[in-house]
């Protein structure tokens, strides 16, 4: 496969609860897009040591990579079958796998791309929000440069959501871990809102001008708007949440921003999240996010 047979490569990137699973099932119902489920290559697999700037190859992907192909209903790949090239034994030897860090990461790139072009797209999305913490390594595993869409959501609600959807999970999170988390992600989506590849969707625009938001981010995506992403995205999200993702649940239903949040959390818990978020870096991120608006809702 060569680079011109892909189009764009679109990474959905945020902290959790913040929206990614909304704007990921949107966007993949758009005719000319692939998506799949969240496949947490990246961010399971390869990790920042001190002695390296990048992160670097720690875990073998390969059952991970078998997982992901059931999900998605697909057979093996040749980038599957070749994630080491002829050093499969390799990433058995758990010392020698960052050798492999460069050529397995892109050949995660290439599966993906391998995967879009059996569905006959040159278009796809990837939803996985840890890979906002993996972005110089996702860019540097890719051919052409990717596009990064970032959204961000009001840390409170966020804080409330994670720590209630963290129970499903085999390490259920305190207050301070994921307030800490909101502040620095979107941290790293603010240092990258200028940056050409990069654009920022703000979760509360998104619920209460869906069709606005996604023609603005269409148009910066170089593709046309298609009202079926609206009418069909339930449908879609039903493909891409898998029946091990229970907190998920909500998504698929009439889109519009919830009429009561912050349930999760006690009196103490919600004063203790305030006292940690930086709330002045979501405020700078929709100022900046705004005035980079192209003035159309008006005439749609």
């Amino acid at each position: 496969m060569t680079p011109s047979s892909i189009d764009r490569r679109i990474f959905i990137v945020g902290v959790p609860r913040s929206g990614t699973t909304l704007l990921q099932s949107l966007l993949a119902g758009h005719s000319e897009i692939a998506s799949y489920t969240e496949s947490h290559f990246f961010s399971r697999h390869f990790h920042h040591i001190p002695v390296r700037s990048l992160p670097v190859l720690t875990g073998d992907p390969t059952p991970r990579v078998r997982e992901f192909l059931a999900e998605n209903g697909e057979a093996p790949t040749t980038a599957a079958a070749r994630l080491a090239g002829g050093n499969r034994w390799l990433l058995r030897v758990k010392p020698l796998r960052p050798m492999l860090t460069r050529p397995v990461a892109s050949r995660l790139v290439q599966l993906l791309d391998e995967l879009t072009q059996r569905r006959g797209h040159r278009n796809w999305i990837e939803k996985t929000p840890r890979h906002i913490r993996y972005i110089p390594l996702i860019q540097g595993a890719c051919p052409t440069p990717p596009l990064f869409v970032h959204i961000v959501r009001d840390g409170l609600d966020v804080v409330d959501s994670l720590h209630a959807a963290s129970q499903h999970w085999e390490r259920p999170y305190d207050v301070d871990h994921c307030a800490r988390r909101w502040n620095e992600e979107v941290q790293l989506s603010l240092d990258r809102i200028e940056q050409p590849n990069h654009h920022v969707v703000v979760y509360e625009r998104l619920v209460t001008k869906p069709e606005a938001t996604l023609r603005r981010l269409t148009e910066w995506l170089g593709l046309p708007f298609e009202t079926d992403m609206l009418a069909s995205y339930g449908e879609t999200a039903n493909r891409l949440v898998t029946r091990n993702e229970p907190w998920k649940s909500n998504v698929g239903r009439p889109i519009g921003r919830p009429e009561s949040t912050r349930r999760s959390l006690t009196r103490e818990q919600r004063d203790r999240a305030l006292e940690l978020l930086r709330r002045d870096r979501y405020d700078r991120i929709v100022e900046q996010a705004e005035r980079r608006v192209v003035h159309t809702d008006g005439a749609h």
